[in-house]
């Protein structure tokens, strides 16, 4: 079984992402572990209060200090699978490419984080959109989670790659072909879509802004790869509008 991990401050958007995770664990069979960190005194009441309005089997460590400090102690000691964390909608998208938990925690670690924008409620996984750049993974095991997901929930991949030059590469047909025999073979349905804007920023903003049946959005992190420039630079203002899509990002 996976081992999900939520921190909360037990704000709106942690009873979102909380909302969430307990409706995905009805189709992808994972434990589930709450962390939240107190600076003085434990949140007894809230913590009484979150437990009363999740009546599931859950745990939930309390850790002393900050956020960081309790995630790094917590992860030194567990095994985490995924990180499924809350955000406020087009504005919590907007700061995730800025400046927040969000994205400092993502710098900080390798573990995929699941992020649920506020008010996103769980619908049931039947298409993935995966934005790519269509580059050789160097570790294809990266791909572990998000096959393991599309294959318990029988979801359907699209791999969308965004071109950004007219630079000739080889032709969109070879690449499919190879990644299909590399990543997927025939145990996963999916499916190749190609789109050609004028930056990457643009084009992840077209996807996040065209949702279409998609049901989930996924990155892949690589070092100084595009999704690494997205986060160690400003693209806030593109990202200003973005809609309620849950974004995973997969490191690499």
């Amino acid at each position: 079984m996976l081992n999900i991990l939520i921190p909360i401050d037990f704000s709106k958007t942690s009873y979102s992402a909380m909302s969430y995770a307990v409706e995905f664990q009805k189709e992808f069979n994972f434990s589930i572990t709450c962390l939240h960190a107190y600076q003085k005194n434990r949140p007894k009441r809230r913590v009484q209060q979150f437990k009363t309005h999740f009546p599931f089997e859950f745990k939930l460590e309390l850790i002393k200090g900050d956020l960081f400090s309790g995630f790094e102690s917590y992860e030194n000691r567990n095994r985490i699978d995924l990180i499924i964390m809350g955000t406020k909608g087009a504005q919590g998208i907007k700061k995730l490419f800025k400046g927040s938990n969000t994205s400092n925690l993502m710098l900080q670690t390798n573990t995929p984080i699941l992020i649920i924008p506020e008010d996103t409620h769980y619908e049931s996984l039947k298409k993935i959109l995966w934005a790519s750049d269509f580059k050789p993974l160097i570790n294809p095991n990266s791909l572990d989670l998000l096959k393991k997901i599309a294959l318990s929930t029988d979801s359907s991949v699209r791999i969308a790659h965004v071109k950004t030059s007219n630079k000739k590469t080889n032709s969109h047909t070879e690449t499919e072909k190879r990644w299909e025999d590399k990543y997927f073979g025939r145990d996963i349905r999916h499916s190749f879509k190609k789109i050609r804007r004028s930056s990457v920023s643009k084009g992840i903003k077209f996807y996040l802004n065209h949702k279409d049946d998609n049901n989930l959005l996924v990155l892949i992190r690589r070092q100084h790869g595009f999704m690494d420039k997205l986060f160690r630079k400003n693209h806030s203002e593109e990202f200003a509008q973005s809609p309620t899509l849950p974004v995973m990002i997969i490191h690499e």
